[in-house]
């Protein structure tokens, strides 16, 4: 564990939720591996052969914008999201028991509309076959990735609310 960040360890799941946070972990992985070799390849190109990578920050901010999708669904599901507690002192257990139970409520919520405004723009992305400016990639996969993903988090958030999922 990380002194840094006390009671902020990795916890597993088992079940479906582990299959799905092992393959939400290996898309991490993946993706910083990705990321950490883009950079690396372009700050040696670009400071000793003066020959920077063509379209390294336009893939950083793409495999970026996966990765901090692909992280949503295991936050959201144990409850990891930075939080400021301004009346949980006052509040007794039930109270606080209703306080989660209505901030994964809203969370689901707000997560619902978030994916189904997610998936209308990479249908958008898709039908004008939008391409990205230097590597001339398609858009509307990464459109779509992180619709899935932030579907999958408001599954997560929803199970919250009807749970007793203790941690």
């Amino acid at each position: 564990m990380n002194d840094d960040l006390p009671g902020m360890e990795l916890v597993r799941s088992g079940g479906v939720a582990g299959v799905v946070e092992a393959i939400l972990d290996a898309v991490c992985v993946v993706i910083l591996i990705l990321m950490t070799g883009i950079t690396t390849v372009d700050v040696v190109g670009r400071y000793l052969f003066h020959s920077p990578l063509a379209g390294a920050y336009e893939a950083s901010e793409l495999l970026l914008g996966v990765l901090i999708f692909a992280a949503l669904p295991r936050v959201t599901w144990h409850r990891q999201h930075l939080a400021v507690s301004l009346i949980d002192a006052w509040l007794g257990p039930f109270a606080r028991r209703v306080q989660q139970c209505l901030i994964h409520a809203v969370s689901a919520l707000m997560l619902a509309v978030l994916t189904v405004y997610l998936w209308g723009h990479a249908n958008q992305l898709a039908e004008y076959g939008d391409m990205s400016n230097a590597l001339q990639v398609p858009i509307a996969p990464f459109a779509y990735a992180i619709a899935i993903m932030t579907g999958i988090a408001m599954l997560a958030a929803l199970i919250l609310v009807f749970s007793s999922h203790r941690r």
